[in-house]
């Protein structure tokens, strides 16, 4: 039987997250205290027994429509809501999808997802954990591949580290919110396939970049605003997410970074994905598959910030 989530749930559900994907108890409880919904998550039962479960957060994605021809058409294009031609459409993005070992091979997974259709009346988004998954489950269940990143390992020259902590006198660096990020993230990705998430989605993953060394940003320099989000594994950055070009962030961040990592692992929207058979990238640049989906017309889009 598959029902919604309740308070009653939560013990159940962290345990099954625990055994299935091993991650640390603080994790956990930070994501139950953020994300947690009882609409957002469905659980399949047998007798009483919790077999499976999944989260389906909320999100929207930007879909291109043809020109509006009609007089309503040009009355709302006049107004700005629909000047690029463009509606949003909701979305449910899979997380956590999770059976435990011994119920596995019953269809369970592929039951939540199916329900999860019929209940949210939306696209659903989902992440691959492996890749092995992508023609192993997803696409037999009709899902198909539409979000792809561009990821380019940068190595940093050894610059002194004094004089690389210091601020670019010409660039503010400043911690940002939530609500900021997200209405920048909006007006700057705002195109086909771009995916938003609402502000709590965002203020769960700042405060986990954050905890992680790293943080949320807005950099103002020569009149504009741009974001960047990052966080550190040791020696090594990874850049999220920046609304910079590569040629920019290579000027504006990656000398501020010398001074504490040797390494910086650029993430940008796959610029190739309209022509994927092109040549191009090399050995220190690889494309990599970011998500798939079920119930989407076929386009590329910019799927990011997923709690990956």
């Amino acid at each position: 039987m598959i029902r919604s989530g309740n308070n009653r749930s939560v013990p159940e559900l962290k345990k099954l997250w625990k055994e299935c994907f091993a991650d640390e108890d603080a994790y956990i409880d930070a994501f139950f205290e953020a994300m947690y919904e009882d609409q957002s998550v469905l659980l399949e039962e047998e007798n009483g027994v919790l077999l499976g479960a999944s989260f389906f957060l909320p999100g929207k994605i930007r879909i291109n429509q043809p020109q509006e021809t009609s007089l309503q058409g040009r009355k709302e294009s006049q107004e700005g809501d629909t000047q690029d031609h463009g509606k949003w459409q909701q979305i449910r993005y899979v997380y956590a999808l999770a059976v435990y070992p011994q119920y596995r091979g019953r269809g369970v997974a592929a039951k939540l997802l199916h329900s999860a259709q019929e209940i949210y009346q939306a696209p659903l988004i989902a992440e691959p954990a492996q890749e092995s998954l992508v023609g192993g489950f997803y696409k037999p269940l009709g899902f198909q591949e539409n979000f792809y990143l561009t990821k380019k390992l940068i190595r940093l020259p050894e610059y002194d580290i004094q004089a690389a902590a210091l601020p670019d006198a010409d660039t503010t660096w400043i911690p940002v919110l939530a609500e900021t990020y997200c209405s920048i993230r909006d007006q700057r990705f705002k195109t086909q396939g771009y995916i938003s998430w609402p502000v709590r989605h965002v203020a769960f993953a700042i405060k986990e970049h954050h905890s992680s060394g790293g943080g949320a940003f807005v950099m103002r320099r020569d009149g504009r605003e741009d974001l960047m989000m990052y966080f550190q594994e040791g020696r090594k950055a990874v850049v999220t997410e920046t609304t910079l070009t590569q040629e920019e962030a290579e000027e504006w961040i990656l000398p501020q970074m010398a001074g504490r990592c040797s390494q910086v692992i650029f993430t940008s929207p796959d610029l190739m994905a309209d022509n994927p058979g092109k040549s191009g990238y090399t050995s220190d640049c690889r494309r990599c598959l970011m998500g798939m989906s079920l119930g989407l017309p076929s386009l590329h889009g910019y799927l990011n910030l997923s709690l990956d």
